[in-house]
This record gives structure tokens, sequence and C-alpha cells, in this order.
């Protein structure tokens, strides 16, 4: 769903903003706030005190503060990629915000298996580790995992005071597939949910790049969190 709801949105921006190569990620100036599409080729203002993150079409990260004036340039000489800002500002303007005090792994690549979210995106040559809040972890529970293709099954113990754990050697990933996982800890207490998996191609040329990508797949959760820590 959200996978077609991006690339729809994207349509609309394209269309409302042929123009449009450059998006604001950050700012705490009223005149640019984030989720802005702007032309690289129009003159911008910005005042005093305050300061702006963009990403340019090419996937280029750059900073403007100190009272900037004039038009944003992208000096990285990399080629632009069409639909890349109007992506990143669908992203920014439906992003949820965070409720305060909800646990969520601050690391982009963790799978969380405490939520509902069915896909999840594994850096490239990376193993999968999967996560579960602190709250979730005080005692040993038992994971079982099963690929809902062939049926085949692996189950583990994860041990008491561990928030994350390697997903089983003797439980190959076939990226794109479906798995069940279901966490049983000793209290009684079990969750269960749908997890599929997909790793990032490492010839995406930027961090950009990958939210875009991983957007696509619909790893939004993951996509958003990479997006706010772009640099």
């Amino acid at each position: 769903m959200w996978r077609f709801t991006v690339v729809a949105m994207s349509l609309c921006l394209v269309s409302m903003a042929q123009a449009a190569d450059v998006v604001v990620v950050r700012s705490n100036s009223v005149e640019y706030p984030k989720g802005t599409l702007l032309d690289s080729h129009t003159a911008v203002n910005l005042p005093a005190g305050k300061e702006m993150t963009v990403v340019f079409s090419s996937g280029q990260v750059q900073t403007f503060k100190n009272a900037y004036e004039g038009s944003l340039q992208d000096n990285s000489g990399k080629a632009a990629t069409v639909g890349l800002v109007d992506t990143l500002a669908s992203l920014i303007n439906t992003a949820q915000p965070i409720t305060r005090g909800h646990d969520i792994p601050q690391d982009v690549w963790l799978v969380d298996i405490s939520n509902n979210k069915r896909f999840y995106c594994v850096a490239a040559n990376e193993h999968v580790t999967l996560w579960r809040p602190d709250s979730e972890s005080k005692t040993a529970s038992t994971l079982q995992i099963k690929h809902k293709p062939t049926g085949q099954q692996a189950q583990v113990v994860w041990p008491a005071n561990k928030s994350t754990i390697e997903w089983p050697s003797n439980m190959p990933v076939v990226y794109g597939d479906t798995y069940t996982l279901e966490l049983s800890s000793l209290r009684g207490h079990s969750t269960f949910k749908k997890l599929v998996l997909y790793q990032l191609p490492d010839s995406l040329p930027s961090k950009s790049h990958q939210v875009v990508w991983m957007a696509g797949k619909g790893c939004i959760p993951q996509a958003n969190l990479l997006l706010v820590n772009l640099r």
C-alpha cells in the first residue's frame, strides 16, 4: 500500500513543481520548512541565525546557514536522478510523528519484531539482526521462524536482557519471501508477525538513493529514520 502511495504522491508533486530539483530535509526557518521543494536556479534568502539542510536531485546533501543568499548550487558533479527529491518530499510530508517515550530501535538496520510492520530492509552485505524493546527482554524467550513458501522452521532461544539477536544460521534468508515470527517468553507472553526482508543493492550512489529505494520496498519506518539522519 505504502509503495503505491509514495509513487502516486511523487507524481502529483512532479506535476505541481516541474522545476523542483532540491528538497529541504531539515530546517529551523519558517521561510523554508522541511519538505519544501525548491528550484536550484532560483535564489533563496535564508535569514540570519537560521539554517537548512537540502538534498539535490543527485543525492548530494548540503547545509546552508549564516544568512545565506543566492541559488542552491550542487557542486557534486553527479548526475540527477528523476523523481528522487519528489519522493523524499512525499516521505517528509506524510511521516507519522514518533510518540514520546515509544521504544524504537535507533539503528536503521535493526528489524523490529515487536510491531506489525511487514517490510524491512537490510544493508548491503550485512547479516539480519532482529530487535525487541528493552521492556520485552527481561526474561529469556523462544523465537520460532517459519518460511511460508516451504514450511521450513527454525527455533532459537533469545537470552534474557538482550535486545538483539542474529538471524538463525540454519534458516537461509530468501529476500522477498514471507516469514512468520513468533516470540514466546517464559512468562507466557507471545508476539507474532509476518516479515518480508529486502537487501539493498550495493550499487546505490548515495544514502538519499537508499532512502528512496527503501520507500519503494515498503520499509517506511527505516526510510524515515535514515532520512532524518542525512548529513
